[in-house]
């Protein structure tokens, strides 16, 4: 377990700082089944603590700038993403619930070769970083149903999309990117949140000895990731990002290919038993 623990430390936290990723580190998952071991379910569990972890040190790193936010733009934050998450987290986590290991296992593979083509193909430019103001309609779409599909997918399988979310919200919408960098952190708090508290009372027969060993290890994978990402982000050169961010994802096609494929598999095969 030490070895295991010592190589998702150091691979995620070395990845993820290459692509500036601090909360929702997909990559995660993959390790905690496949180099864990664990079966689905129970890596899902153990990254929805790495992710809300992630998600609260950026917004108490941003206590500030969230204090001085428009009230209309806080309400929405922290009354609307709530209510909102609390109920799409909970139709995630039926389908959670209801959905085989193979079923899981495809999805994952699916989202993972989607996360990888998106890293490989899209790229933003400088000035898209800098946008102000966002077309006003898409904002208030994104404003909608970007908590709405983050909550429904944390329930379901553990991730917000944000690697999706992101470059629709700044290349298509013209949002400003810290605004819906810290709008995808908000709301995967709470929907990570919220699954986390639903996987726990919805799901039978989880024992809080299992919760609480799920709670421990994705808080301490938190913790070793943050302090290798930390020195090796601060080292990283913005003029190597664009190579890297390519190179992992071609790596992250090719591996979640073998990943989606394994699911569709075992879906066959429990069809077949029946």
């Amino acid at each position: 377990m030490l070895l295991q623990f010592l190589l998702t430390v150091i691979l995620v936290g070395f990845v993820t700082a290459g692509l500036n990723i601090r909360f929702d580190r997909f990559f995660t998952i993959l390790l905690l089944l496949f180099l864990f071991g664990f079966d689905v379910k129970d890596a899902i569990n153990i990254f929805l603590w790495v992710m809300m972890a992630g998600s609260i040190m950026i917004i108490l790193d941003n206590k500030g700038r969230i204090k001085n936010m428009p009230k209309k733009i806080k309400t929405r934050m922290f009354v609307f993403v709530p209510i909102i998450t609390f109920f799409t987290s909970f139709a995630g986590t039926v389908a959670f619930a209801i959905s085989s290991q193979a079923a899981l296992i495809a999805v994952i593979g699916a989202l993972a070769m989607v996360y990888g083509i998106r890293l490989m193909i899209i790229h933003f430019e400088e000035h898209e970083l800098k946008f102000e103001r966002g077309h006003s309609q898409i904002t208030k779409i994104c404003g909608i149903i970007g908590p709405a599909v983050s909550g429904l997918f944390i329930g379901f399988v553990g991730t917000s999309l944000k690697p999706l979310k992101m470059p629709l919200a700044i290349k298509l919408g013209k949002l400003n990117a810290q605004q819906a960098h810290l709008d995808n952190v908000i709301t995967a708090f709470f929907a990570a949140f919220f699954a986390i508290l639903w996987h726990l009372f919805y799901m039978k027969g989880v024992s809080l000895t299992s919760f609480y060993n799920q709670m421990i290890l994705g808080l301490a994978l938190f913790t070793g990731i943050h302090f290798v990402f930390e020195p090796t982000n601060m080292f990283f050169r913005n003029s190597w990002r664009k190579t890297f961010q390519t190179c992992i994802g071609a790596v992250l096609v090719i591996a979640s290919i073998k990943v989606f494929f394994t699911g569709c598999m075992n879906i066959r095969a429990n069809l077949v038993r029946l």
